[in-house]
């Protein structure tokens, strides 16, 4: 129990995530299972606390789609019916308006159509989806292109 609430102390993991590192230290899955019980009905493991906390992470340091933060969330064992549950309260389009304000800073010195194309691709690979990065490339172009000589 020691251990898992040092790992739990240092930041908030999913039920799966705190049984693969346990696993990992050496504890079987008969010391392990009572011990996971116990911290989720204390209300110390909760996969959708951990799913939000994550979600908000991500958002501010390196805004994503949904269909990224869909896979990172499976990818650290978060039930699927929560994950559902947080992405629907989830605003993609304004993350992705926020971080193709911040990518589109740094794409200086190629023409525009370039510049879009880079853009929807750096998008695409964040996980967004295909009618936001279209909306937002537009919007940004419409706008960026007024202060192009500012340099």
């Amino acid at each position: 129990m020691g251990f898992a609430l040092k790992l739990l102390g240092l930041r908030s993991h999913s039920r799966k995530e705190l049984e693969q590192k346990l696993l990992k230290k050496g504890y079987t899955g008969e010391s392990i299972e009572p011990v996971v019980e116990k911290l989720t009905r204390q209300g110390v493991l909760d996969d959708r606390t951990f799913g939000i906390e994550l979600i908000k992470s991500r958002s501010r340091r390196k805004p994503s789609g949904k269909l990224k933060i869909r896979m990172e969330l499976r990818k650290k064992g978060v039930p699927e019916s929560i994950i559902g549950d947080l992405l629907r309260e989830y605003d993609s389009a304004e993350h992705c308006y926020r971080a193709a304000e911040k990518k589109i800073g740094l794409l200086r010195g190629a023409t525009d159509e370039v510049r879009k194309k880079k853009l929807e691709v750096f998008l695409y690979n964040r996980g967004f989806e295909w009618h936001d990065i279209q909306t937002v490339v537009t919007r940004l172009f419409s706008t960026v292109s007024d202060f192009e000589d500012i340099d």
